[in-house]
């Protein structure tokens, strides 16, 4: 079987190899292979040069404003505990507001009695849910810290997440940081372990990567940070889904830098079916339209007195990526299986094999970052499925967005309840 395939591969033309792979060359390796290893090298240089200088490192931690952790859940009982003991006492000037929203699991009485014998933290509680931006709202209310961080309450902070993730705050340009999520249940199973290796490559690479280029426009729910004076000015959160976004995509008008904090770890539990996973990832990428198609729009309009180059380009990114390479791969992959209709299984393990060694570049990156470089190094075992899994939420993708521009499926996610959903303006 390798002998047929490697002589199939030896008596393809240079024309058909670029026929074969040019997607992966000039689309999917500008965006992620080449700009990271650009990345690395320019931050080995930098390296290399401040140790010949003999330049001194800069204190880490110099800057420790205050901070409010917000933990807002939904029938969280389970876990809220372990939550609030993974973050308190970590940092010095902090206080933790925990929100019930209308819980009826006993969450709020487990904060309550976890608050009874901790200082510095609020349990807050209504009988009704009435949706996470609701709740962060309402636990914005009640702070005056200058950093306000967002926080699951099924999540765990790192003993230095909070130090980590207010460095850039020190920077008054800066409005919003992002953080790194791991997956907590990385090897419950096989789905769990490979968005434990997604989230290192997309969010622990990928936004160090989009700060740089100035393009980042995701603080993740599950762990970010605000300045709780811009927060206030924007009026806080609107109704979700995806309000993590539209609150990155509303600081980012306002002409503020969104900064990330990649060694600011925090790890949340992921879904553990492939059911619940494509429930998930069509939840989370109905944005694309829901946000830079309607809802923000205007901020590509150059006309207009919030407009930014940055932002435009943001835009233009997602529209790029997000939309057209993500039908146009559906229908690169259609039309190729048409011309090598004769040798789709050689032409399947030749896209395969080529995936797998632009992630395996990747991998290797990721891994010179990493400061927990044992567990990362076990999380990429699972590399070798990683192409199949990609194709899996490239489905989803294509799904999400699909319903979204035909029939506003926004307008039915009960990740909002009804009575706030009914009376909230759709986009």
């Amino acid at each position: 079987m390798l002998t047929d395939w490697l002589h199939w591969l030896t008596s393809l033309t240079p024309t058909e190899l670029v026929t074969i792979l040019g997607i992966l060359l000039f689309v999917d390796g500008s965006r992620y292979a080449y700009c990271t290893a650009s990345m690395a090298l320019f931050d080995l240089g930098r390296w290399c040069v401040n140790w010949l200088r003999g330049a001194r490192s800069a204190d880490r931690y110099a800057h420790c404003p205050t901070v409010c952790v917000l933990l807002v859940g939904h029938n969280e009982g389970d876990t809220i505990e372990e939550s609030l003991a993974s973050v308190w006492g970590i940092y010095p000037r902090l206080e933790l507001i925990v929100v019930d929203d209308g819980s009826t699991d006993g969450m709020a009485e487990t904060a309550q009695r976890f608050a009874a014998d901790h200082a510095g933290v609020l349990v807050l509680s209504r009988p009704e849910r009435g949706g996470k931006s609701s709740a962060l709202n309402w636990g914005l209310s009640y702070t005056r810290a200058e950093i306000v961080v967002c926080m699951d309450t099924d999540s765990r902070f790192s003993a230095t997440a909070i130090w980590e993730i207010v460095q850039p705050f020190a920077d008054p340009e800066v409005g919003a940081v992002s953080a790194s999520v791991e997956a907590w249940n990385a090897f419950h199973n096989l789905c769990t372990w490979l968005q434990a290796y997604e989230y290192r490559q997309t969010i622990f690479m990928g936004r160090q990567l989009a700060e740089r280029l100035g393009t980042l426009a995701i603080v993740s729910g599950a762990f970010g940070a605000f300045r709780r004076e811009l927060l206030e000015r924007l009026g806080g959160w609107d109704v979700g889904p995806g309000e993590d976004g539209d609150i990155t995509l509303r600081i980012r008008r306002q002409g503020y830098r969104i900064a990330a904090a990649p060694q600011a770890r925090c790890l949340t539990n992921v879904p553990t079916t492939w059911t619940r996973l494509f429930h998930q990832r069509r939840r989370w990428d109905r944005s694309v339209v829901t946000y830079e198609c309607r809802k923000h729009l205007d901020q590509t309009f150059f006309w207009q007195r919030h407009f930014r180059w940055a932002n435009l380009e943001v835009f233009l990114e997602r529209w790029f990526f997000n939309i057209y390479c993500l039908f146009g791969w559906w229908a690169y992959g259609l039309w190729l299986c048409v011309l090598f209709a004769k040798d789709v299984g050689h032409l399947a393990t030749l896209l395969y094999l080529c995936l797998l060694a632009f992630e395996f570049v990747q991998t290797l990156l990721m891994l010179s970052y990493s400061r927990t470089s044992g567990r990362d190094l076990l999380v990429s075992a699972v590399l070798p499925f990683y192409p199949l899994y990609q194709a899996f939420l490239k489905t989803a993708d294509a799904v999400a967005i699909v319903e979204e521009l035909l029939f506003r499926r926004s307008k039915q996610d009960n990740f909002v309840p009804a009575k706030v959903r009914d009376v909230t303006w759709h986009w």
